[in-house]
Order: structure tokens, then C-alpha cells, then sequence
């Protein structure tokens, strides 16, 4: 008899073949995972390929092609409709569970009404940063489909009237490894914010363009210990306080348009 729970994993993806090569083979240490559901946005490398090497027997693999439209939410709602399981297991593809989590979700045996959150430990330009901005971050990552929904064009969180248990099982999220590929996203992610919030009719101003991304730098590097993670530290730190500078520009260069 399965005593244990069944779940289904949702990914999206795009050109995500060396993430795929060098973080997915956990998936055999977890079988109670018997269905991947990936959203890809045109994937032009192997990512495709890849994908269908992990299904099997006893693990079903579907694939929707479908564009991004700078919208993840809503690229995780369409994926959410094929889910054949009820309860849900959410990665980012440069994202890894620990064996602790691994453990978890083999085991998983889901409270009535409950949504889980996870622990997330950031390793950046191959350091694992203990502080700032990144180090005590938490996301609902477990959860029933039929109890919330997906909210956010980027970094997307899981919406629930559910009670959210905090577990230590945490997951690693290796971001980056070059400084090029953090610029490039940083630019990418700024687009579709600053693009969110003119479509909410929020506006911006010269003082938060200038103080907002200074007082996120001190929050994050001096407040929350950023400093401890020595040169990765200030590297993020910084980043960070560039991404809202560049979503407050970006918004204002909308709005002048």
C-alpha cells in the first residue's frame, strides 16, 4: 500500500541545460516526485531533450512550449492545470533540494488545510552567503493546487488562506556563477517590474529613484550583516540596490513616454 503522498513538480524553463546537467540527478533519489511539468519559453539548447531523459515508468513528463510574456505567475498557472497530483513541489531550475528536504518529500504526509515553507541558502559566485538581503529568505514551495493561486510577474509567491508551516528543510539556490549572467538578470527582471507597476498606474520620483536603492544598500550590507560575507557581500549588496534603482528608472522612462 502507498502510505505516502504523491507529488507533482513544476518547473519553468528556458535554454536551462547546464542547470539541468548539474543539479537534476536528486530526482532518483525521490520517487514520491511521479510527475514533471515543464512550461518552456522556446528553449533553443537542450533543455527539451534533457527533460525527456527524466521521465520513466513510473514518472510522467509533460512539456508545454509557451512564452514567458514576462509573466512566471502566470506561466505557473498554466502549468498548474495538467498537475494529475494535488499537492505540488516548485523549483527553479538553478535551484536544489538538501537531502533533508529530499527525505521530506519522500515522506510526505500533508496536514489538511497546510502549505509548506522552506528555507532557502544562496550561493553566489561560489560562496554561500550567511547574510544580507538573500540569507534568511523563506517560500512556500509545498503546497495543495486547490487552495491559492500563483501572484507576482517575477519572483512569484504562492497565494494561500492556508495555515503556512515553516520547515527546516531547505532548498540551494545556486544564482550565480558569473558576474555577467547576475547583470543580464538583473536587467531582465527590472524590465518586467518596473513594466508591473506601470501597468498597477504606480509612479515614481526623483527622491525614491536617488534614496531608495542607497537605503536597500545600507539595509541590506550594514542592518542585516552583509558586510560578513566579505567581497560576494558587497557584490550583492550592491546589485541589489542596482535592481531598484533600475526599476525606478525604468518606471519613470514609462511614465515620460
Amino acid at each position: 500500500m502507498n502510505q505516502y503522498t504523491d507529488l507533482s513538480l513544476l518547473l519553468l524553463t528556458h535554454n536551462s541545460s547546464s542547470n539541468l546537467k548539474k543539479l537534476w540527478t536528486w530526482l532518483d533519489q525521490c520517487p514520491k516526485i511521479n510527475q514533471i511539468i515543464a512550461v518552456d519559453d522556446n528553449s533553443t539548447d537542450d533543455t527539451v531533450k534533457i527533460l525527456n531523459t527524466l521521465g520513466s515508468q513510473s514518472r510522467k513528463i509533460i512539456i508545454q512550449g509557451r512564452g514567458l510574456a514576462n509573466n512566471f505567475s502566470e506561466q505557473r498557472r498554466f502549468g498548474l492545470k495538467y498537475a494529475t497530483n494535488d499537492w505540488i513541489f516548485w523549483l527553479d531550475t538553478d535551484e536544489l533540494p538538501s537531502p533533508k528536504l529530499i527525505e521530506f518529500l519522500n515522506h510526505f504526509e500533508p496536514q489538511s488545510d497546510t502549505a509548506y515553507s522552506l528555507p532557502r541558502h544562496d550561493f553566489f559566485l561560489g560562496y554561500q552567503l550567511q547574510h544580507g538581503e538573500t540569507a534568511s529568505l523563506k517560500f512556500t514551495r509545498v503546497f495543495n493546487k486547490n487552495h491559492g493561486k500563483f501572484s507576482g510577474a517575477v519572483h512569484e509567491t504562492w497565494q494561500t488562506s492556508d495555515k503556512i508551516v515553516s520547515i527546516n528543510r531547505p532548498i540551494f539556490h545556486y544564482s550565480h556563477t558569473t558576474f555577467y549572467s547576475l547583470m543580464e538578470k538583473i536587467n531582465f527582471y527590472s524590465d518586467i517590474r518596473a513594466h508591473e507597476l506601470f501597468q498597477q498606474k504606480i509612479h515614481t520620483n526623483l527622491f525614491q529613484i536617488v534614496f531608495y536603492p542607497l537605503g536597500k544598500f545600507l539595509y541590506n550590507y550594514i542592518v542585516r550583516l552583509g558586510f560578513l560575507d566579505s567581497t560576494p557581500g558587497i557584490i550583492m549588496a550592491l546589485s541589489m540596490s542596482f535592481h531598484s534603482f533600475l526599476v525606478r528608472a525604468k518606471l519613470w522612462h514609462l511614465w515620460q513616454s
